[in-house]
């Protein structure tokens, strides 16, 4: 008997003021709300899953390296492993959208927080 093939978590990255097509439960991920847009635009909003305002900040201003980031963000969602795992459940269910506001196609914490649960759950 064979079955379907199993499917591994799926997990995609855009931004808020342009989210992909996919038909994934759009999960926000930023510290505020961003400006303009509705509440009904996403599925979840989950803050503690933003880089901390003065790792953030840091990194704007060009006083933060790329590498200085990740290893901070990382190191920052690291203290949260339930919110991780519960994140981590949703890419394996259901397929999760994680949204931003940097600008599509633009490398950021999204990107980041996707290989993060990735490595999470071995895919």
């Amino acid at each position: 008997m064979t079955g379907a093939p199993a499917v591994g978590p799926q997990i995609i990255v855009g931004s808020v003021f342009a989210p992909p097509d996919d038909p994934l439960p759009r999960l926000l991920v930023t510290r505020h709300w961003p400006s303009g847009i509705v509440r009904g635009s996403v599925d979840q909003w989950e803050p503690n899953l933003g880089p901390r305002a003065e790792i953030a900040d840091a990194f704007a201003a060009g006083t933060l390296t790329r590498a200085a980031f990740e290893d901070a963000y990382r190191g920052q969602v690291a203290e949260r492993p339930s919110l991780l795992d519960w994140a981590a459940r949703m890419a394996t269910n259901t397929g999760v959208a994680l949204l931003c506001e940097s600008p599509e196609g633009t490398p950021c914490h999204c990107t980041l927080l996707a290989e993060i649960l990735r490595e999470r759950l071995g895919a």
